[in-house]
């Protein structure tokens, strides 16, 4: 799975593609979405709010960040990273 990310002002867009188990995947990140996130880190925290456009073999996170905060990339990389694990199996 690739992720890239940009951020710009309050808006960060996640792009995430050759994503095998999205359905998976997807279903974790809508409980982010929600509040209700599994992964260690707490920068679900900083998140107003989240859409998630899913395509074929792709997923694009629009998120809207809280005033004043930024969002650190790398622990959206160390949420999916369990997937990536998964995938090399």
């Amino acid at each position: 799975m690739e992720i890239s990310a940009k951020q710009r002002d309050s808006q960060l867009v996640v792009e995430l593609k050759d994503v095998s188990n999205k359905d998976e995947v997807v279903q974790v990140l809508q409980s982010c979405a929600e509040g209700a996130c599994s992964c260690s880190s707490d920068e679900y925290a900083k998140v107003e709010t989240m859409q998630i456009l899913s395509g074929p073999s792709s997923i694009q996170l629009d998120i809207s960040v809280k005033a004043g905060e930024i969002i650190d990339v790398n622990c959206i990389s160390e949420c999916l990273s369990p997937f990536e694990e998964q995938r090399k199996k």
